[in-house]
């Protein structure tokens, strides 16, 4: 116990983080409580999901816009991201399993080497207004633009995600090398930018992507994707169902159906009608 902490009388539960729980309460830590929600996600649970969404869904927008914006495609990466999820629950058996899917998958939804709505997206400042407002972190996203694709994305898994070097190269399935060396030459290329465009050195990279992490999806964005758990989870069951129950000659009712069941039913006369014609002319050579 430290002596500030001796002082207070400041019990250590209360310092990890179980402050409006109580001294006695069961602490977890952050990265336990992640896992504990992705349980739930797995055993179908809409407030699991949404309990992981409302923790995640900065990070995510973030990462998807900062590279394809808002547009059509940005959004539907998103949505396509989220629905992953919760579609892979219903196969994967881990937490960690459910997380390193979801993590691979949301690097690759943004691969796509056709789109560049990221690069060209329009800002509404100009660098050098920025600049005189004092807002360096809008500078930094603004030459962050100017990034490769693989750049971006490597940056994006360290800092705005939060993995390492080791974590992002197993969901990328890229050597640790080449993401090493991308991380160096995208901190090293906004470093210079930053300098360049006259941002004091005090101001960490860190520290100015950190002031930049205040960008949150829409609102209705959230209830869409929130609505949405209970028929993900529908749409990807039916597929499912005529493998438990064998389709039966008359179950289909549709016209596709109907024509298929008349089409069965015409094969089925025209080959009884064989058999009987071959049996006719057996009867008439033995008469004969």
């Amino acid at each position: 116990m430290s002596a500030w902490q001796g002082i207070l009388h400041i019990p250590a539960t209360y310092l990890r983080g179980g402050f409006l729980l109580g001294a006695n309460a069961e602490v977890r830590s952050r990265r336990f409580d992640t896992d504990a929600v992705l349980e739930k996600i797995l055993q179908h649970d809409k407030e699991g999901f949404t309990s992981f969404y409302e923790r995640y869904r900065g990070r995510v927008y973030r990462f998807i816009v900062r590279q394809y914006g808002t547009g059509e495609y940005g959004k539907a990466a998103y949505y396509s991201a989220w629905r992953h999820l919760v579609v892979s629950g219903l196969t994967i058996k881990t937490p960690k399993d459910l997380k390193r899917s979801f993590y691979s998958y949301l690097g690759k939804s943004v691969q796509n080497p056709g789109i560049s709505q990221g690069t060209d997206m329009p800002s509404n400042y100009l660098p050098r207004d920025i600049e005189e407002d004092g807002n360096w972190s809008l500078v930094l996203m603004e030459h962050f633009k100017q990034l490769s694709v693989e750049k971006k994305r490597y940056f994006l898994f360290k800092h705005e995600i939060g993995i390492s070097e080791t974590a992002i190269s197993r969901t990328l399935n890229v050597s640790r090398k080449d993401v090493e060396k991308g991380l160096r030459e995208a901190e090293s290329e906004l470093r210079e930018a930053m300098e360049d465009s006259g941002c004091p050195k005090k101001r960490s990279l860190e520290r100015l992507y950190r002031e930049s992490r205040v960008v949150k999806p829409p609102a209705s964005w959230d209830q869409e994707i929130i609505d949405s758990f209970n028929m993900w989870l529908r749409q990807t069951e039916q597929p499912s169902q005529p493998e438990e129950a064998p389709v039966k000659s008359d179950a289909s009712t549709g016209i596709a159906g109907k024509l298929g069941h008349f089409k069965d039913q015409v094969r089925s006369r025209f080959s009884n009608l064989g058999k009987r014609t071959h049996q006719k002319g057996n009867r008439v050579r033995k008469l004969s």
